[in-house]
């Protein structure tokens, strides 16, 4: 079968999209052709029809707004076929008509009810990767990994025929987190936290939260985002020379550098999966939007210790609530036994089984 990826990402959006479906590609590149498709910011408007060939080779990324996005998709070894950002739709069947996938699958929240229907017809299969359940989406398949996806009706947006893949079972988890999984055991005493906001900070809230908790007599790593602005990235590690317990990664190991850690100060997208996976205890902090429903869950099923809207982190709450994690040996305890029911590590290798099984490689 030949699939396609839409997927993007970039400075303004972040790169979770483009994350999670490196995990479903890999998989799925075991037994299928896998092609992704990115917007591109530096493509002329006048590429249409017939200057396919064209957009694939000048593309000029390297002031793409995209270009995070897309090098990663590069440096994992996929290729990309670039769209309009005012034309995806076009562009994509576009790309059809040359290509001829069987099957598209949309990780973005640069969808409405029109491109899903637009779409349907040029395609055998389609899929959507979802979190938040706002339009109506002809689909032949959903994906939604998330804790909250068994809360959403997704009867009243997709077909009556529409297979539904929901919850933590199907967790995308990268290779490193399932060849590095192991039950890790609650120390006495708590020496490392792992701190990381995602693949962007457009406002600077990794240097807020460090700015109240380095005074704890713990050390901190901090992972620098692949979308940070430069001078963020300076003032972190400027931070880092004049407080030895600061310590600032970029391209980090992620699984690796949790395994290292105690405690986690983590936003609240796809890493909360990782962090349980790794039975890591964390203070979530709520940085979008669509961030929010899967904290407050994960707060209230006692899966983090405490859930954050950034706006909230001012005073004292996080310094105490960071206080109380690292001094209350049986609350970690607690939380990571939790964790460790929640997320299956093989979820993205059962979830590519039932694709394949549901609708047959070709």
């Amino acid at each position: 079968m030949k699939v396609f990826i839409r997927a993007d990402g970039g400075n303004n959006i972040g790169i979770g999209h483009i994350m999670r479906m490196l995990v479903l590609a890999k998989e799925l590149s075991k037994n299928n052709k896998v092609i992704f498709i990115c917007k591109s910011s530096e493509m002329s408007d006048n590429f249409g029809a017939g200057n396919i060939e064209e957009r694939i080779l000048t593309c000029n990324v390297g002031n793409d707004k995209f270009k995070v996005g897309i090098e990663k998709v590069r440096e994992n070894g996929f290729e990309i076929l670039f769209i309009r950002e005012k034309y995806l739709i076009e562009d994509i069947i576009d790309l059809q008509n040359k290509y001829k996938a069987d099957l598209i699958i949309t990780d973005s929240y640069d969808v409405d009810e029109e491109y899903f229907n637009k779409l349907k017809s040029h395609f055998m299969l389609s899929g959507y990767v979802d979190d938040v359940n706002k339009y109506k989406m002809n689909v032949d398949f959903i994906i939604n990994q998330n804790i909250n996806a068994m809360d959403m009706d997704y009867r009243t947006n997709v077909n009556h025929d529409t297979k539904l893949f929901l919850g933590t079972k199907y967790c995308m988890l990268r290779d490193e987190f399932r060849e590095n999984y192991n039950k890790k055991q609650t120390k006495e005493k708590v020496k490392d936290l792992f701190l990381t906001l995602g693949g962007m900070d457009e406002r600077n809230n990794t240097l807020k939260i460090l700015k109240q908790i380095l005074n704890f007599n713990i050390n901190i790593h901090v992972v620098i985002g692949s979308a940070f602005k430069e001078n963020l990235v300076d003032k972190l590690y400027n931070l880092s020379n004049i407080n030895s317990n600061i310590k600032v990664y970029e391209n980090a190991n992620m699984s690796v550098l949790m395994k290292k850690c105690d405690i986690a100060i983590s936003a609240c997208g796809s890493t909360l999966y990782e962090l349980c996976a790794m039975n890591i205890p964390t203070i979530g902090i709520i940085i979008a939007k669509n961030q929010n429903d899967v904290g407050k869950m994960m707060k209230k099923e006692f899966l983090l210790a405490e859930a954050y809207l950034i706006n909230e982190i001012e005073g004292n709450n996080l310094s105490d609530s960071l206080n109380e994690l690292i001094n209350n040996k049986k609350l970690r305890e607690d939380i990571s036994i939790r964790q460790g029911n929640l997320v299956n590590i093989y979820g993205v290798e059962l979830l590519v089984n039932e694709i394949n099984k549901e609708y047959g490689t070709k």
